[in-house]
């Protein structure tokens, strides 16, 4: 599940979940699991507190990655070309699980309505559905073709910035500003005057609204004999 999410903290409904999900796959599974309270392990399951995802994805015998969708992880299994199941959990999770689910690569599926016959479904899916590695291996081909690999581009703007004395025409003009103007806090003062007013002034008027006595007003319309024949 990535490094901000720990499974060993999930409910234990999930991981009981899990579990007969696993067992019911043909394949070997690697699972992150931070703890040692788990009984009745599948057999084609291989626990592990902390796994080398690079090296993992990068195995050319996987089939598939099951991750809560962090945009780490998706850059990664992009960069080794794996289909993906998502079970987004917070942050910016729900995102990168559509956006992938969008590139057609990704089966994303919601934790509060997931069900094991739903994630089996999905994870025989994208292994067996040749449009999933498909489109993932095309996003692949997008993601590498760069004029140069992201390590020299830092190398380059690190020094970039050193030659130039801090690439002041770079920063942004916050930097330069004080707290009032950089908060807005005139503009947030000033409507909340305005709208303290317009309290006062509404409070004002419906309190003498009820002071004033109600007059009776009467209207007497003059009366003529019409004399019909």
């Amino acid at each position: 599940m990535g490094s901000s999410v720990k499974a060993s903290n999930l409910p234990d409904y999930f991981r009981a979940l899990l579990m007969i999900v696993f067992r019911n796959l043909p394949q070997r599974v690697l699972w992150k699991y931070e703890g040692d309270d788990l009984t009745d392990l599948p057999s084609n399951v291989l626990l592990g507190k902390w796994l080398p995802q690079q090296d993992v994805l990068g195995h050319p015998k996987l089939k598939a990655f099951v991750t809560h969708g962090g945009l780490l992880s998706v850059f990664e299994t992009v960069y080794h070309g794996v289909p993906v199941v998502s079970l987004p959990v917070f942050c910016d999770h729900d995102a990168n699980a559509a956006k992938a689910e969008a590139d057609g690569y990704a089966i994303k599926l919601d934790l509060f309505t997931i069900t094991p016959e739903g994630l089996l479904r999905a994870i025989k899916t994208v292994i067996r559905d040749p449009r999933y590695k498909t489109q993932v291996k095309h996003r692949q081909k997008l993601l590498l073709d760069q004029s140069e690999i992201p390590l020299e581009k830092a190398v380059y703007w690190t020094e970039y910035v050193l030659r130039h004395k801090g690439a002041v025409h770079l920063q942004s003009p916050s930097r330069h500003m004080g707290v009032i103007d950089y908060y807005s806090l005139d503009v947030v003062v000033f409507l909340a005057l305005v709208l303290i007013g317009i309290y006062y002034t509404t409070k004002k008027l419906l309190r003498l609204m009820r002071i004033l006595p109600k007059d009776e007003v009467s209207i007497d319309l003059p009366r003529k004999n019409i004399k019909v024949e």
